[in-house]
């Protein structure tokens, strides 16, 4: 676990810092200080921070996807958010979209009365550009779909797996200690369960299994939300767009984190108790600036 929160930390640390690297590219570019090759560079280093921070994730935890799904190291708000581990790679796109809406209004409304160019919104999105995210968009949507179903079948098989022999179980120890009560010696033998020892080794196994496969779920998943990020940033968008779509993410996630932290605080000043506290206070150290 501690590992796994110095991991985490470290990752919020990065998101900061490439935010204000973003920023500052950005600035630099609107009074331009700052060349494409420039600003390559700092997109290129904000997509290396997440494939760092993945790959060391995944080291930590190799073959068992389940301490990503809903780490305890995150706020309940932020844990809500998650798909597979980490945002849905549809919101980045939706993200970039209420970004190039912001402005539009008043430039239909100059270009109307002939008073200004064709009207393309606060970043500058070209119809050519349009027309290649609207296709990620639709690409990237099929791929969450389908992962989001191989997760489903994950979960039917669990149930059907290992959880319905734990259920057997419980039953042949409560028709033992029935028969123990009433004297009846053939009580558990008409139950027909295997015994503790062949129970237990099913659902150790059946437990691996699922676990690996949710690795590879969110393995794959983690590849879908760089790729798409790519594909915007390196192949559709110009290098100034890439970095203020990149800023806007961070910004999105730290926003999110610092809201639930409050939120949170406010609870435990509610005083909370037992297992909703220690909950509460993991989440509040892997949150704390080291």
């Amino acid at each position: 676990m501690e590992r796994s929160v110095a991991c985490y930390r470290r990752w919020i640390a990065g998101q900061e810092a490439g935010l204000a690297e973003l920023e500052a590219a950005s600035a630099n570019a609107a009074s331009g200080r700052a060349t494409d090759a420039e600003l390559r560079a700092v997109v290129a280093r904000c997509m290396l921070g997440y494939q760092d921070y993945v790959a060391g994730r995944r080291a930590l935890s190799p073959g068992d996807g389940t301490a990503f799904v809903a780490p305890p190291w995150c706020s309940a708000f932020e844990r809500s958010m998650l798909w597979l581990g980490g945002c849905r790679p549809s919101l980045t796109i939706r993200l970039l979209y209420n970004l190039s809406g912001e402005g539009l209004e008043v430039q239909v409304e100059e270009f109307i009365n002939g008073r200004g160019p064709l009207p393309r919104g606060r970043m500058g999105i070209t119809p050519g550009q349009l027309v290649l995210i609207n296709d990620l968009h639709r690409r990237t949507l099929h791929q969450e779909h389908a992962l989001s179903g191989r997760l489903a079948t994950l979960h039917e098989d669990v149930a059907d797996s290992p959880l319905f022999p734990i259920v057997r179980q419980r039953a042949a120890a409560t028709a033992a200690q029935l028969a123990a009560a009433t004297g009846c010696d053939g009580a558990v033998g008409r139950i027909g369960v295997a015994g503790p020892g062949g129970v237990d080794a099913e659902v150790d196994a059946a437990m691996s299994s699922y676990r690996a496969g949710l690795a590879q779920l969110v393995a794959e998943a983690d590849e879908l939300r760089m790729e798409t990020t790519r594909a915007m940033a390196t192949e559709i968008l110009t290098p100034r767009q890439a970095v203020e779509m990149l800023a806007a993410a961070k910004q999105l996630h730290l926003s999110v984190r610092d809201w639930s932290r409050r939120t949170e605080g406010a609870g435990a000043q509610q005083g909370l108790t037992g297992p909703r506290a220690v909950t509460a206070n993991i989440a509040a150290a892997a949150r704390r600036t080291p």
